[in-house]
């Protein structure tokens, strides 16, 4: 038998100094912390093999003693451990029995690391070194436990405490009755899958309970209610509340895929649109990355699992939190902190939180384009618990919408990443208010994220996808609250079948855990579904060939039975109709109750520091560090983002896509939320969230108000009878309003425990959130050019305030009220839902006809801060105008919340437009007009009441945004783009020196082949595609796992292009991984080298296939002094509009294009340019406003040395650069561009040259 040994070698520092010292506050804590990876190794292992693993780690021997170890928890094996095994295996590294990377630190405070970055969930630690049997012994698997529940009637009040079960009496009571029926004891994984399936989390029992109110409704539960706004007429609506997602009709004829031929192709038929918003409250209070991490992640998985199959196209994220507290002096809205130990800081949640969501979608590879944010406390009510909301969008061929109907035999297939112990008993942990006894069952609760491994599930959902009408998926479920215990009964329930399954068959990370663990965890990135038992072998080939894993875990069965087996141990043997069973519901009451309050004064009329305070009002100011950390750009089907002007500041107020590259129709949505109106009336604050959704989505021209639809998703404390009073009351607004418009509601959530109970100093302490809808509207639209933002134009033109209230401005809730800790008395509320409607009609048909230049909504900060949004993205100054004979209707009419929309109109078409609002039932005034000075001005008659700098103006409304940015990222990067703003009237100015070719797609010409070369992670394949195919190419998708195998040469190509991605989960580095993978196979290396040489040949690396081929440097002619890539500047990852010039090279991409300056998107965390001598060969440079080379961020976004961004081989075949010009070959694909530019944007001339390059050769 072979002996082992364990070997240790030390990586690259896990903190920076400055990283450190965000953490604990102090530099010096930590003397040394490095990675240090920890191999268990043949004893036998050679020094050539030792050799290549160092150079595959990028590592050397240890030189210090650690005191301080962080490894994965013990038993386990982590997502980075299984991924670097992958790509010692697909270079032949055989001596490697396991490997993990571990963080050691040399520190005089262990006690003090610990606390601050310790993961209890997923590690372990110890005081040195650990040995093999530390790390990698085989632990013994956990027992099964049983409970005689049958036995012992009050057995089961103390396991529901013990295990956290949130069970409630009739539950309790159920279960007794059942097992004493069954006469045997209930087994932990039956009990455990009771209680996730029938939580409130998963059941949402409040919504269909029946109700004793003395409140006015109409309906026998809350869910009838919503459910009652889709009506049967509504034939857009083509799936409701029956499964993972709502879909809706959509314009779609087109949709780009890879064909089973491994070609990419576009599908010619009908494709709608998925929409679902989830929430992840609890896990994101807990653990806020990897909550909002996995919230987002099993959004998506809703999306996938919508039908047969959908794919997910574009997301959204919002967060509600109690106030930050930044600094060390208070604002004026902030009180000292009182919060329970057991849930994170609102600072922390937004400092990590955000992140989480994003880096899910961008490592999947979804581009997240909207959000909101919002910091909320006022006497004992706020966010302590947050909502964390995660939302999207997917695209379904309308062959896949309807679920198949599987067969008695078929298998049952659990797809994605393994079990591990993580996320158990998340349903009912959700499900239950917060409080300091349950603080670890809470932690417990929380998910972990691995994107990559969803990444490679899409891959092959994508692949049966492909099939059309012959997908021999019949029936899918996402993973997520419960496990598979939860979504294999609900497929079995479903399918109106039963089901057997064989644990020991599914794949885990974990020898450790016992039955239930592996049944009932709620690992992340899976997916249960069912196909016939002969579709198995095409499974195999799809998954083996995107390295995903998959299990066969068992099948169907006539029976109406759950029997789950671990090999000969039986530890589920249910009835589906007694898993399922009818307990019955309570009935509940609800109280009305008045919550209004009287109007307190201002402690202040200064206009200035009213106006300032507002701007700095977290709600009101700038969300910009919310947004460049996600790639907005991914799949190339982005319309609309965050973004808008030259200057690219955060004020749209809708996000939007395209149906496909050809199309200009496609989806519109956005958010609307009002829990600050909710504190006083809760029926205004449901009536003002719908109305808000609606006014963000009024810029683009909609097919007609009815076909905008909406999910809602409920947020609320229900534990007293006037709590649910408030929920009741949210709930008839609702559905009168929606009913009152006639608009759907297919698609919602509830999250009903939003209270926090803890104990600090012997004393109680309660914190609950106000009911809260956040509700999101969906819109299909013909043409998505006729649309308009807040960015005013350069025509003479004036602004109109539209407004469909009485003359009164309610300030109740109003963000100038909360920044001094007061309320306002009444709220602003829809008082008639027919003006409204004319208000939301009345703008869509000036749209149509080209009579609006730009349009924002009146929300948070009131008329005021929509004014100077409206001023700062244009970098227009503003004149308003207020000429009212009394003084105190100023401030109402600046701050006042209510609905409203500001439009600009051309002054020649000015009496037109008036003339048409006058035969309106709203009303409408002239507000304002630009002027030419960069001032913003506030006047009554000739007196001026405010005038300030736009500068000025634009420092207090990022005032957050930028604390922020220092407090997350680097103080340098926050300190420069504050600068950028502060010097510069214009970040981006084009130069095009060239002509710009058309596409005629060279339809009757012999096209030469690319490959679009894959790996696992990869996931900007099919924007490169369409660029491609654009240009003329036939595109084969090609994936690293065929090379070697199936493909043994690509002298078939002309043309080797890699995208981005996070190859590998960017393991051992980006790029470095995949490229590791060729240098040290000789076999794969030869076919590279053989491409490569050939003179005739060029190939193409962007963002990761950048990072991916400058470590090929050493095959690739010409190419010696290639730059590394390594962490931008900024510590961030960073997804902005920037500027290229094009340098004068051997580029045969970029000939005749030589000096021209033009935007691009970057979307990166890794895209710093470091050489070992100085640059050559440099194809395109960062530039500032002036056209200069840029160190300066954010103009240089990673801090490449000389600005350099892309670099070619010495004769120009082969390119390698970090930004993306594949998501920009289109015009439409920007977020700002010339008004002057046409269909196709100056890349296209990129594609267009390695074509006619092609060709000639």
């Amino acid at each position: 038998m072979m002996t082992k040994k364990l070997i240790f070698l030390q990586g690259h520092d896990v903190f920076t100094k400055a990283k450190q010292t965000k953490i604990f506050n102090d530099n010096s804590l930590i003397q040394e912390g490095k990675y240090v990876f920890a191999l268990l190794v043949n004893d036998e292992i050679s020094r050539d093999e030792l050799s290549k693993l160092k150079a595959l780690l990028n590592a050397n021997e240890v030189n210090f003693t650690p005191n301080l170890v962080f490894a994965p928890r013990v038993g386990t094996q982590s997502s980075w451990s299984s991924k670097a095994q992958d790509i010692f295996s697909n270079v032949g590294v055989s001596a490697v029995k396991r490997i993990e990377r571990l963080k050691a630190y040399q520190t005089n405070n262990t006690d003090r690391v610990i606390e601050k970055t310790f993961d209890k969930m997923t590690e372990s630690y110890f005081f040195q070194l650990p040995s093999a049997n530390d790390l990698f012994e085989n632990l013994k698997r956990k027992e099964s436990q049983s409970y005689n529940i049958h036995e012992d009637k009050d057995l089961i009040l103390a396991l529901d405490s013990q295990l956290g079960l949130a069970l409630n009496d009739v539950e309790k009571s159920y279960l007794n009755t059942l097992f004493a029926r069954l006469g045997r004891p209930i087994t932990d994984a039956e009990l455990m899958m009771f209680s996730q399936i029938n939580s409130e989390h998963c059941r949402h029992k409040i919504f269909r309970s029946n109700w004793k109110t003395d409140i006015p409704f109409s309906h026998d539960s809350l869910f009838d209610a919503i459910k009652s706004t889709t009506k049967e007429a509504m034939e857009h609506v083509l799936s409701a509340y029956h499964d993972n997602s709502a879909v809706i009709k959509a314009y779609g004829q087109s949709f780009l895929e890879i064909n089973g031929d491994n070609k990419y192709k576009n599908f010619k038929g009908e494709v709608d649109t998925t929409i679902k918003v989830e929430t992840h409250n609890h896990p994101t209070g807990i653990s806020p990355f990897e909550g909002a991490a996995t919230g987002s992640g099993g959004e998506i998985r809703d999306c996938s699992a919508t039908g047969r199959v959908a794919r997910p196209k574009a997301g959204f994220m919002g967060l509600c939190i109690s106030h930050l507290r930044l600094g060390d002096v208070l604002e004026p809205w902030e009180q000292p902190e009182l919060k329970p130990d057991f849930l994170a800081a609102p600072k922390d949640i937004l400092r990590d939180a955000p992140i989480g969501s994003a880096s899910y979608n961008n490592e999947f590879g979804r581009p997240a384009i909207f959000g909101y944010f919002r910091t909320l406390e006022y006497q004992n009510q706020g966010f302590h618990k947050p909502i964390m909301l995660a939302g999207g969008i997917g695209s379904i061929k309308q062959v896949q919408i309807k679920k198949g109907k599987p067969s008695s035999g078929d298998a049952v297939i659990v797809l994605g990443g393994p079990a591990m112990l993580i996320g158990l008993g998340g349903g009912s942990a959700s499900s239950t208010k917060k409080t300091s006894e349950n603080a670890d069952l809470d932690y417990a609760s929380v998910q972990r994220s691995n994107p990559e491994m969803q990444r490679r599930a899409q891959q092959v959902l994508d692949k049966f996808n492909e099939r059309s009408s012959k997908n021999p998926i019949t029936f899918i479920h996402d993973v997520g609250a419960g496990g598979i215990s939860n979504a294999i009964p609900e497929l079995a329930k479903d399918t109106n079948l039963g089901v057997e399954i064989n644990l020991e068959k599914i794949d885990s990370a974990d020898q450790t855990m016992s039955p239930m663990e592996l049944w009932c965890n709620e690992s992340q990135e899976r997916y249960v579904f069912t196909i016939p038992m002969a579709k198995v072998p095409a499974l195999d080939h799809i998954c083996k060939r995107e390295r995903c894993p998959y299990s066969v875990a068992g099948i169907l069965t006539e029976n109406k039975t759950i029997k789950i087996k671990f090999h000969d141990e039986e530890i589920v043997n249910l009835e589906i109709d007694d898993l399922f069973g009818e307990i019955p519901l309570p009935n509940l009451i609800a109280q009305d109750y008045d919550r209004s309050t009287q109007q307190e004064e201002l402690p202040t009329l200064d206009l200035k520091k009213l106006i300032y305070t507002v701007l700095n009002f977290p709600v009101v100011g700038s969300k910009k560090f919310l947004i460049t950390i996600g790639d907005r750009t991914v799949n190339g089907l982005v319309f609309r983002d965050q973004l808008i002007g030259n200057r690219q500041l955060p004020v749209s107020d809708y996000a939007a896509t395209l149906d496909d590259y050809d199309s200009v129709s496609g989806q519109v949505f956005s958010i609307g939320e009002k829990p600050n109106i909710a504190i006083q009336n809760p029926e205004a604050s449901a009536r003002m969230a719908i109305a808000e959704a609606l006014t963000n989505i009024a810029g683009v021209k909609h097919d007609s108000l009815d076909k905008v639809t909406f999910s809602a998703n409920w947020m609320s404390s229900t534990k007293t009878a006037d709590e649910r009073g408030d929920l009741v009351r949210g709930v008839q607004a609702v559905s009168n309003m929606a009913d009152t418009l006639n608009v759907s509601i297919p698609v919602g959530k509830d999250s009903l425990s939003m209270n926090v109970n803890w104990k600090k100093d012997n004393k109680e302490h309660s914190v609950t959130s106000p009911m809260t809808l956040n509700i999101s509207s969906f819109s299909n639209v013909k043409d998505l050019n006729k649309s308009v933002t807040p960015e005013l134009s350069e025509q003479d033109s004036t602004i109109l305030h539209l407004w469909t209230h009485e003359d009164k401005y309610r300030m109740g809730g109003s963000s100038l009220y909360q920044c001094f800790k007061l309320y306002g008395g009444l709220t602003p509320d829809v008082d008639n839902v027919e003006s409204f409607r004319t208000l939301f009609e009345g703008t869509q048909e000036l749209l149509d006809k080209d009579l609006i230049l730009a349009m924002h909504d009146i929300s948070d900060g009131g008329l005021i801060t929509t004014l100077i949004e409206m001023s700062l993205c244009s970098n227009q100054g503003l004149d308003v105008m207020l000429d009212y004979p009394e003084k105190a209707k100023v401030i109402p009419k600046l701050f006042s919340e209510e609905v409203g929309l500001i439009i600009e109109v051309n002054n020649q078409k000015l009496d037109e437009v008036k003339k048409y609002f006058g035969g309106l039932s709203i009303n409408f005034e002239e507000i304002a007009k630009k002027n030419s000075n960069q001032m913003f001005t506030i006047k009554s008659f000739k007196e001026i009441l405010f005038s300030e700098k736009l500068n000025d103006l634009f420092n207090e409304w990022s005032k957050v945004s930028f604390e922020m940015q220092k407090l997350r990222d680097t103080e340098q990067s926050a300190e420069q783009e504050k600068e950028a703003y502060r010097t510069n009237e214009i970040f981006l100015t084009p130069k095009i020196n060239f002509e710009i070719p058309s596409s005629s797609k060279r339809l009757f010409s012999q096209k030469p082949k690319v490959a679009l070369l894959r790996e696992q992670g990869i996931n900007g394949h099919y924007d490169m595609a369409a660029a491609l195919l654009e240009a003329g190419f036939d595109v084969d998708d090609v994936h690293m796992s065929e090379l070697g195998n199936h493909i043994n040469s690509l002298d078939s190509y002309r043309g080797l292009v890699v995208p981005g991605g996070f190859s590998y989960g960017d393991v051992l580095g980006a790029g470095s991984g995949m490229s590791s993978t060729i240098i040290f196979n000789s076999k794969i290396k030869k076919i590279f080298s053989n491409f490569l040489d050939n003179d005739k040949n060029f190939a193409l690396g962007i963002c990761n296939g950048c990072q991916f081929m400058s470590s090929l440097d050493s095959i690739i002619p010409g190419a010696s002094n290639w730059p590394r890539f390594s962490r931008n500047d900024s510590e961030q990852y960073e997804c902005r509009l920037v500027q290229l010039q094009i340098e004068e090279s051997k580029s045969i991409f970029f000939e005749g294009m030589a000096g021209s300056v033009i935007p691009v998107m970057v979307s990166h965390g890794e895209g710093k340019a470091i050489f070992n001598d100085k640059d050559n060969n440099v194809v395109a440079r960062y530039v500032d406003p002036s056209h200069n080379t840029t160190n300066h961020y954010p103009f240089n976004p990673n801090g490449s040395q000389n600005g350099v961004a892309g670099v070619c081989n010495d004769d120009g075949r082969v390119m390698i650069m970090m930004p993306h010009p594949e998501r920009t070959f289109l015009t439409k694909q920007y977020s700002w561009a010339p008004n002057d530019w046409q269909e196709y944007s100056p890349w296209f001339k990129m594609f267009d040259n390695a074509y006619l390059y092609a060709k000639k050769n």
